[in-house]
């Protein structure tokens, strides 16, 4: 027989057997004592005369035992500094409310204020040489441009000196040909010799023509490869230029992210509410030496605790696992308002069960909307489990048997009869009764040590 005595409400497998051999012992000394006086009441053939009731339709719940737990915040924080100072400005006090990101301490860091003026000093610098490098990067475009400008002015030159040298070569074949015409007429005596010697001067002036074209074009060719190699030159000054301007965007960049980090440890002077809540402590005094969160000695500034929520744990009995899910409401009463209840609801289950305790932690969340629950209150939680509505219901000492194995004793027709039944949900002094019975049936409440089943008997105070 299990003995579950953290359930309010159990099987009647569960009630303990000292109890029921009581509950009976005592009936039974009663009806000895009272046997023999008028007031028991027999008949003069002897028919005992028996107390019988009729089972009633009811609703059961079956209810864990109050868990006592401690009410905690649904958020809570001690808010410590994350750079080091010294206190100059605290703007709370116990008992404030606080919103989220409100300024509730100030540091006096002067150290941190240095930094930001030194790199923003330095970010100024950088951004000065940047200046100056991209003005030598702009030179050394506007040089690159000019030497483009010269290649091409050469690469015109080579191309005006190859058409004279070909328009030269042509005039040279042609002279030579009219000069060997005047000489084979000269010696046929057709030409005169002043022809003859004007033919031969135009031949020579044509050769001369060809070979200054021949030296123009040579030099137009010299003065392009002059050009190339300024080209190149001013390319390679530009590329050494622009990795100066390079270097200057990196040294402009490293400037502001020592500017920002200087500006993000100087807003960490700055000490702010993590969340919405009430301050609950305060641990510090203007002047006070703050030391950061990071060093092994730290130092507490505030207290803070959102009491919008109230989260309670308490720890389910493994029996009583299955029964419990998220949303499942709980009553919760404390003593600080007896008269009041209140509604929470299951948000989290562990899903895991102490070895030690064979319990299973449960997080139960209680609205507090009004601000008059405090963590730290000690609170009385209650769970209904299990409701059976409209449940046959019998007294617990109208039961007979053990060990699953019930039945009851009803009066049918002046004659008792044994009828086994089943149960279900029992609270120790009420069962429900879930086979057996129809409900109008009178079973037998006092008396029944005394008789047995096919007895001849009285029913007397049956209820309606």
């Amino acid at each position: 027989m299990t003995n579950h005595a953290e359930l309010q409400f159990k099987t009647h497998d569960e009630q303990p057997r000292l109890t029921r051999w009581l509950s009976h012992s005592l009936l039974l000394v009663l009806v000895f004592c009272i046997s023999g006086t008028s007031s028991f009441g027999q008949s003069n053939d002897k028919v005992p005369r028996v107390t019988v009731v009729n089972p009633v339709q009811k609703t059961l719940v079956y209810r864990l035992p109050f868990k006592p737990a401690e009410m905690l915040a649904i958020q809570e924080a001690i808010v410590y500094a994350r750079t080091s100072g010294y206190l100059d400005q605290i703007t709370v006090d116990i008992g404030d409310n606080v919103e989220k990101g409100q300024v509730i301490a100030v540091l006096d860091t002067p150290e941190l204020t240095d930094e930001v003026n030194v790199a923003h000093a330095q970010v100024l610098e950088a951004r000065a040489h940047h200046a100056a490098a991209q003005a030598i990067a702009d030179a050394g475009t506007s040089r690159v441009l000019a030497a483009n400008a010269g290649l091409i002015q050469a690469k015109g030159q080579i191309l005006q000196a190859s058409a004279e040298l070909r328009k030269a070569n042509a005039v040279l074949e042609a002279q030579k040909i009219q000069t060997d015409r005047i000489r084979s007429l000269h010696r046929q005596e057709a030409a005169t010799d002043a022809q003859l010697e004007t033919a031969e001067k135009d031949h020579l002036l044509a050769i001369a023509d060809v070979e200054v074209s021949n030296e123009a074009l040579k030099a137009a060719e010299t003065k392009s490869g002059a050009a190339e190699a300024m080209v190149t030159v001013a390319v390679a000054e530009k590329a050494a230029k622009a990795s100066l301007v390079t270097v200057g965007e990196t040294a402009i960049t490293s400037a502001t992210a020592r500017l920002d980090h200087a500006k993000t440890m100087l807003g960490y002077a700055m000490i702010r509410a993590p969340f919405s809540g009430v301050i609950t402590d305060r641990f510090l005094d203007p002047g006070a030496a703050v030391v950061t969160s990071t060093s092994s000695k730290t130092t507490a500034i505030v207290s803070i605790k959102d009491l919008s929520s109230i989260k309670i744990y308490v720890q389910i009995p493994e029996p009583d696992v299955p029964y419990i899910s998220k949303g499942h409401p709980a009553e919760i009463t404390c003593s600080a308002y007896p008269n009041r209840r209140f509604e929470g609801v299951v948000t989290r289950i562990s899903r895991d069960l102490d070895r030690r305790t064979r319990t299973m932690k449960v997080e139960i969340l209680l609205p507090n909307e009004d601000g008059q629950i405090y963590p730290g209150m000690f609170a009385i939680v209650n769970f209904d489990l299990i409701e059976r509505v409209d449940a046959w219901t019998l007294p617990a000492q109208a039961l007979l048997g053990s060990k699953g194995e019930y039945h009851v004793y009803c009066v049918v027709g002046g004659v008792c009869r044994a009828v086994p039944i089943k149960i279900g949900l029992d609270d120790g002094g009420t069962v429900e009764i879930t086979e057996g019975l129809k409900g109008d049936e009178q079973v037998i409440l006092i008396g029944k040590g005394l008789i047995q089943a096919g007895d001849r008997v009285e029913a007397v105070g049956s209820n309606p």
